[in-house]
């Protein structure tokens, strides 16, 4: 079943500062299984984040709950912390050490051998690299599967669709420089796996970048198309915005990968185009998107109920709260680990 948390926390890396944090993800994904007091020594640690996302492709909740009750283990016969499926390619991997929460974001099968990309969480919201020993993967029927996994290897050709749509309505006056400068250090920091789609929005969408996939560059490589500043004024298309950030990952190389949309935002969307969040969750399963919202102001509880993965709230500092978003956000996705699965 899928819940909507409402979370408010003080983060020691942004002192006297409080943020609100809206996340949907499965029940699992909430569930921290077992309490590790012994963390492995030898485990990576990629970084430390404000919050945990979701990149679930091919998610059923039902297969969930069998492994959830299951008494599957690890090789040293050790229970698992932490578990993924993915229902399309009929995978399931779990994981234990001090993993205590997981996504596969995708699964592609290459002549048989099955390239699965997985995020680890470890205690305290840190991106981790689990030991291979630490990760066991089966198939439906709890049957073992034979892998490999080389912990930070970069995952090959895999190109991870990233849109980012900017919100440049007048009451976004004054926070223009702000935006722009996280937004650059965001892209810039990315790996080069990543292809960035670029857009504003006030009264209409407006294209920074190509609008075709092909063209694209990498998200480090595209950061100068912010260098230009950006003028705030006019309405707020956001729906427009949250629909041409979905449609722009309909023609990207691998469509198993969820596209990563993000949006900016102060606002309630006052341009109508004649979208609603009925249009806009079709448009969302049709391009597998995951939807992650920046509230720089004016943030109304439930606005995108159900449409938005996860809704960071600036409420105190929105220099220091936007740099947490997308240091998150950016360190998550750099942190994918590939398994490569015999099935």
């Amino acid at each position: 079943m899928i819940k909507h948390l409402i979370i408010s926390i003080i983060m020691g890396l942004l002192p006297n500062t409080a943020l609100a944090i809206a996340v949907t993800a499965p029940q699992e994904l909430q569930i921290s299984y077992i309490n590790i007091s012994d963390p492995d020594q030898y485990i990576k640690t990629l970084g430390e984040v404000a919050f945990i996302i979701d990149l679930s492709a091919s998610h059923d909740d039902l297969l969930a709950l069998k492994v959830r009750r299951s008494s599957l283990k690890l090789k040293n016969n050790q229970p698992f912390t932490a578990f993924a499926v993915h229902r399309k390619a009929g995978i399931i991997v779990i994981a234990g050490g001090d993993t205590t929460h997981m996504s596969i974001a995708s699964i592609d099968n290459n002549l048989g051998i099955y390239d699965a990309q997985v995020l680890f969480y470890g205690k305290g919201n840190h991106v981790i690299s689990p030991r291979p020993d630490d990760v066991a993967v089966f198939d439906i029927n709890f049957k073992p599967l034979e892998f490999t996994y080389v912990p930070l290897q970069t995952p090959g050709s895999l190109e991870i669709p990233v849109s980012i749509a900017l919100d440049t309505s007048g009451s976004m006056s004054g926070h223009m420089d702000t935006v722009v400068t996280a937004t650059q250090d965001f892209m810039r920091e990315l790996p080069k796996f990543t292809r960035c789609s670029l857009l504003s929005f006030n009264s209409d969408v407006n294209y920074l970048s190509s609008q075709l996939f092909k063209n694209l560059e990498n998200c480090p490589s595209s950061s100068y198309l912010l260098n230009n500043s950006l003028q705030a004024g006019g309405a707020t298309a956001l729906y427009k915005a949250i629909k041409t950030g979905f449609r722009l990952g309909d023609f990207r190389s691998n469509q198993n990968f969820p596209n990563i949309t993000i949006v900016v935002t102060d606002g309630k969307n006052t341009a109508d185009y004649g979208d609603t969040l009925s249009t806009l969750l079709e448009q969302k399963k049709h391009s597998n998107s995951k939807l992650f919202v920046f509230w720089a102001g004016n943030y109304t509880d439930g606005y995108l109920k159900g449409l938005a993965d996860l809704e960071f709230v600036s409420t105190k500092n929105l220099k220091s709260e936007l740099d947490s978003f997308f240091y998150s956000l950016g360190v998550s996705l750099s942190g994918l680990q590939t398994l490569h699965i015999k099935k």
